[in-house]
């Protein structure tokens, strides 16, 4: 990479494609409805097409944003099977609008959980960013500074840098706080450049897997 990606105080960088992160970013890109199992195990309903999630229950969300991409098995569902299979599900357990979730909140725990203090590959200190708006909070994963990175860039558009220099935090902090917040979608960026175009996912017509997992977010 160039020295446009070296950022200041010795960061180091991770990749979205090792992680969670890339799966759901392609299921919201194609608008494409998909499974994700770890080891053999349901986990996650991404509905890239209304941009909501179901995880099923008892799921450890840092595990399973920290672990390897090798060992998520990605499906995507057939659009007519899942509304039917929701549809039964939603009947027989009352599962209804409020059991999902907004994607932006999934992307957001992907992204903290696998900074873990680096910064997004592609980012760098350098870069002026905005916050588009406050992130529900009381539901995310957040480091004791985040109010204070937030309502910072929230204001007016900053440099990664400069906000380390005048909140006088660990730039760890800023950093994973900052790849959150850009997985997430909330990031407006001044000055860095677009995100590389990533691959389609060929559809999978295995229905069973998406039964399992609806009925296991329902309770059933």
């Amino acid at each position: 990479m160039g020295t446009a990606t070296v950022a200041p105080t010795g960061a180091t960088h991770f990749s979205a494609d090792d992680y969670l992160i890339t799966p759901v970013r392609r299921a919201v890109q194609h608008k494409q409805d998909v499974l994700i199992a770890m080891n053999g195990v349901d986990q996650l309903l991404v509905r890239g097409q209304s941009g909501e999630y179901f995880a099923a229950t008892g799921v450890d969300m840092a595990a399973l944003c920290t672990a390897p991409a090798t060992r998520l098995h990605v499906t995507v569902a057939d659009a007519g099977a899942l509304r039917t299979n929701q549809a039964a599900a939603s009947k027989r357990n009352e599962l209804s609008l409020k059991a999902m979730r907004n994607l932006d909140e999934l992307l957001w725990m992907a992204g903290f959980y696998a900074s873990a203090g680096r910064l997004l590959e592609g980012c760098n200190g350098f870069d002026v960013v905005q916050i588009r708006h406050w992130p529900n909070l009381s539901r995310l994963p957040h480091t004791p500074n985040t109010m204070r990175i937030v309502a910072m860039l929230t204001r007016h558009p900053t440099s990664i840098s400069l906000a380390h220099r005048l909140l006088k935090i660990d730039p760890k902090e800023l950093y994973q706080i900052y790849s959150a917040a850009r997985c997430a979608g909330l990031i407006i960026v001044v000055n860095g450049s677009a995100d590389a175009p990533e691959p389609i996912l060929k559809p999978h017509r295995n229905q069973t897997l998406l039964s399992h997992l609806l009925a296991k977010i329902a309770g059933l």
